[in-house]
């Protein structure tokens, strides 16, 4: 602290300036409240200059004046200066904050600077006013130390000696209030997106917990996780995630009702917590307005991002009255809303558990059925709709897992893709295992091979298709490989790059599923497949639904436009085939060629030859 100058100061003041500075200082010490303090220091200044009124106020981060402490002023005039923007004009205070430099205004009824607040204070008296900035430790004005006088003069030698002192003793208590709130707010408050963290929801959630029990009232835990935000960090990097995590912050905050809480508890989950959940359809109404809040798309930086949330729910005092289990249960149910693929809400019941255990069983065998040789491929015809010659095979994926017989993708795919090592692992056996039995078909039949997403996002997968058509000798053009449009979301660079590598070799592409997505378009224009497989769910409709088959026959017609082939999936019945026919779709595959089966049962007809390799043959 700064000496003070005595001047013409007697030695009874200093004394009582020197006693003030010591017990402030040991106030700060020990914790007091910066409002204590600020008391202490204005009522100690008015006693040793009896003529002054004292205020001390603060600046915002805005820049608008808050009162501390005024204990000789009556609160209205308080009030009249909260939230006052300082400016060149705004009174001695206001000034002597925008200035950061003393103002001394010695004729209130007459000054400029107080045209516009006079009237507050010449009916209390005041006819004087010395303003003195309060500056923190890195230079900012953090407030103002006001002298008001009842006659029209300036400070005395007296009044200079006590403002110096106050105005130290003021810096340091507002330097350590400042301290303490950043590390509040770090402690309490999630620095990216300003709102609560996971420190601050346990506290709050353990309170509102037990006041739910206090008084029989019911509360519910939204488990929030945010779908495909790996993606879009992976693809756009990291400062186009952060934006997405505000502008969700932003949506979810928008939505909520007073005494609703939300916190980000991790990476890219939040929480939120209704205190007075009345009933299941409260807690149901507030998960739907939280999942289209979140899933509207997100403009980030011209990209057009498209993000969703799963959502679990625990409640209390259904499913416990325990923090850790009912963030626990939360989190179960979360999972079983990703299970299902996403998008959606789900309350937390008994059978979850079963089912999650049951996963990890599933989990854990698939892990070791490739050592154990488990797997097998089983092979459904494509049959040229021009020629009736089927034209190759897809390469379908089976497990024949013990006690539980022959199983299709659909069973323990989606566990499979969850742990991205397995499922590359898996995809590099299917690619393997197709090249080596299409090198035994004849020349011209192709073969065709599904990838996964994560495969695409392997860093040398091309490598990967050099080295599984070189073991088995199959030529690039018979191999053709299948992605799907998830598998191109937002125009994944990695993803592009490793396609057209791909693709240079020779090995064609399919775009599987065509149309299920909600950019299905966009998808041919980032990348240029070779083949458009129109999904099964429209081919179901092709003979029953007008607009369905209005939407089939344009695909078909747009990928004729684009010299890229059709097949459409899922063909079951003689009426189907013959609309696409019409239509002119180039290939069809489905029961009504064939069912999967191993390559095996296809020798009969293989041995036939070219003549007779007709769909009758095959069916």
């Amino acid at each position: 602290m700064s000496q003070l100058n005595c001047g013409g100061c007697d030695r009874p003041a200093m004394l009582l300036i020197k006693a003030l500075q010591h017990d402030v200082l040991e106030g700060l010490a020990r914790d007091q409240p910066v409002a204590l303090l600020m008391s202490w220091i204005c009522e100690r200044a008015e006693s040793l200059a009896p003529d002054v009124v004292c205020s001390i106020l603060s600046i915002d981060p805005a820049g608008r004046l808050r009162p501390l402490v005024a204990p000789s002023l009556p609160e209205e005039f308080s009030l009249a200066l909260d939230g006052l923007a300082i400016g060149p004009t705004v009174g001695s205070c206001g000034t002597a904050a925008f200035l950061g430099e003393p103002v001394e205004v010695t004729d209130i009824a007459t000054d400029p600077l107080w045209s516009d607040f006079k009237m507050l204070a010449l009916p209390l008296g005041l006819r004087a006013c010395w303003s003195t900035p309060i500056h923190a430790s890195d230079g900012r004005v953090v407030g103002t130390f006001a002298f008001y006088y009842r006659s029209c003069r300036g400070p005395s030698e007296l009044d200079r000696t006590i403002v110096q002192g106050c105005v130290n003793l003021c810096a340091i208590a507002l330097d350590q209030r400042d301290r303490k709130d950043r590390i509040q707010r770090l402690a309490y408050y999630d620095v990216l997106t300003g709102v609560a963290n996971r420190a601050s929801f346990e506290r709050f959630t353990r309170e509102a917990i037990a006041t739910a029990m206090k008084e029989n009232a019911c509360l519910a835990i939204h488990w929030i996780d945010l779908d495909n935000f790996k993606n879009i960090n992976d693809t756009l990097g990291h400062n186009a995630g952060d934006a997405l995590l505000k502008t969700v912050t932003q949506r979810i905050s928008a939505t909520l009702k007073p005494g609703e809480f939300l916190a980000r508890v991790g990476g890219d989950e939040f929480a939120v917590v209704q205190p007075s959940a009345g009933s299941h359809g409260e807690i149901q109404d507030l998960a739907c307005v939280l999942a289209a809040a979140v899933s509207q798309p997100v403009d980030i930086d011209g990209t057009v991002a498209a993000v969703s949330a799963s959502i679990g729910i625990a409640r209390a005092p259904q499913d416990g009255s325990d923090l850790a289990l009912l963030m626990k249960k939360a989190d179960l149910a979360l999972y079983e809303t990703k299970s299902h693929g996403r998008r959606n809400f789900s309350f937390y019941n008994k059978g979850i558990e079963e089912r999650i255990a049951s996963q990890w069983t599933l989990e854990q065998a698939l892990k070791t059925a490739l050592a154990r040789k488990e797997f097998e491929l089983h092979f459904q015809p494509v049959v040229d709709l021009a020629t009736v010659a089927i034209t190759g095979f897809e390469a379908l994926l089976r497990w024949r897992r013990p006690g539980h017989g022959l199983l299709t993708p659909y069973a323990f795919l989606p566990a499979a893709e969850k742990d991205e090592l397995l499922i590359c692992d898996i995809g590099d056996w299917v690619l393997r295992e197709a090249c080596t039995c299409a090198a035994s078909l004849p020349g011209e039949l192709r073969i065709a091979v599904n990838l996964s997403p994560n495969q695409l996002r392997k860093p040398g997968f091309a490598l990967d298709v050099v080295s599984a058509l070189a073991a088995s000798g199959l030529s690039p053009q018979r191999l053709e490989l299948e992605i799907t449009e998830s598998a191109l979301l937002l125009e994944n660079a990695v993803t592009l790059n490793c396609l057209s590598d791909i693709r240079q070799l020779g090995v064609s592409i399919a775009l599987d599923d065509f149309g299920t997505g909600f950019s299905a378009l966009s998808h041919l224009r980032a990348f240029p497949v070779d083949r458009i497989k129109i999904d099964r769910s429209f081919v179901m409709e092709v003979d029953e639904s007008h607009a369905t088959a209005s939407i089939i026959r344009a695909i078909i017609g747009l990928a004729r436009e684009l010299g890229v082939k059709t097949t459409a999936e899922g063909v079951e019945t003689e009426t189907q085939l013959r609309v696409l026919a019409d239509f002119g779709c180039d290939e069809i595959q489905g029961f009504y060629v064939s069912r999967p089966k191993p390559l095996s049962a296809f020798d009969d007809y293989l041995r036939r030859g070219d003549s007779r390799r007709r769909l009758s043959a095959a069916s």
